[in-house]
């Protein structure tokens, strides 16, 4: 077992799923939610609530992951990755430290 090192954005209203290449099975990850928020003091006086373990899972780094609506939509988009249609499985977006830039 290891850890997903690193932060991806995940999609609301999608689930993860996992892709086991060896046995050809689509499998949900199991996500545990933190149950603890951390308050920062802030230079204004203020408490900033932030939960540093909101999402976190084990994945194993032999497996795909990617994010789909239920078992049928992932399927098929295993489907679609095995015939080619698709260049790869994995749709998970990583953070931008940065944030979001318009200009």
């Amino acid at each position: 077992e290891y850890y997903l090192l690193g932060t991806f954005l995940r999609t609301r209203g999608l689930r993860l799923f996992g892709y086991n290449n060896l046995k050809n099975e689509v499998f949900e990850v199991k996500i545990q939610y933190g149950n603890t928020i951390h308050l920062i003091p802030q230079i204004d006086g203020s408490l900033l609530p932030i939960d540093f373990e909101a999402e976190k899972c084990t994945v194993d780094s032999r497996f795909e992951y990617f994010e789909a609506l239920n078992f049928e939509s992932a399927n098929k988009r295993v489907l679609k990755y095995k015939q080619g249609k698709l260049s790869e499985l994995c749709n998970l977006r990583k953070s931008n430290p940065d944030g979001i830039r318009f200009f």
